[in-house]
């Protein structure tokens, strides 16, 4: 536990004095008073501030912009090793090993995760993404759903559950190949019914009732102008 303290510790003393060079103080313009310190210098002072006084007072702004910055600690766990198969330890930034103890903490604490998929016999990385879709991903989807995509819903996308088509857990991706925007009900409809949905593309869905019945379900047309040939609209 101690390592992970004193590294998020040191990464938050080192983004304070980063921002405290490159923004010296707007009290004096004057080229003299340009920051001389080197980084390292910087960072013992504004550890020495944050002992003293509980804040970076003598290298922050008015508006308190220094005393907000948060250290950033990435933490690397196998997870076989998260749910007890595997000793192998975590590793802080990807390289400060960490015991499995505070890695499980840690995890089970954090807002979210960032899945890193590699090769299973080379141990190459493939691909890097994260169960919770990222807001450019909301936009897209909101845009492009506009409503709850269970057929004949009209509930506003923006107010939806943004769910998976096929599970995350079992190694697909969040990506808007494999989400879409479900109001509380319908979303429920794909875990507690039997009720089946599959994602064909390009926003279309397929659901399946429980008679075997399958309605399709196309993103709703968008508010948009069309020409037949490739002239270029006059803007």
């Amino acid at each position: 536990m101690w390592r992970a303290l004193v590294h998020g510790a040191f990464e938050r003393i080192h983004a304070i004095a980063k921002e405290a060079l490159s923004h010296p103080s707007s009290e004096s313009t004057s080229p003299s008073s340009r920051d001389e310190r080197t980084l390292g210098q910087a960072r013992c002072d504004v550890a020495l501030d944050l002992l003293l006084t509980g804040a970076p007072a003598g290298h922050d702004t008015a508006e308190g912009m220094l005393g907000a910055i948060r250290a950033t600690v990435s933490i690397t766990v196998p997870v076989l090793s998260l749910i007890g198969a595997s000793t192998v330890p975590g590793e802080l930034d990807g390289c400060i090993p960490i015991d499995l103890r505070t890695a499980r903490l840690l995890a089970g604490t954090a807002a979210g995760w960032d899945r890193v998929l590699t090769h299973p016999i080379t141990g190459a990385l493939l691909a890097v993404d994260r169960y919770r879709p990222s807001a450019a991903v909301r936009r897209h989807l909101t845009a492009r759903d506009q409503r709850c995509r269970f057929p004949t819903c009209g509930y506003p996308a923006r107010v939806c559950n943004v769910d998976h088509t096929r599970d995350h857990a079992t190694g697909d991706t969040t990506d808007a190949g494999n989400l879409g925007d479900l109001c509380r009900r319908h979303h429920s409809f794909t875990h507690r019914t039997p009720w089946h949905v599959e994602n064909l593309g390009d926003g279309v869905f397929a659901w399946t009732s429980p008679t075997g019945r399958i309605y399709v379900d196309e993103p709703p047309a968008q508010n948009t102008t069309t020409t037949e040939d490739d002239t270029p609209p006059p803007f």
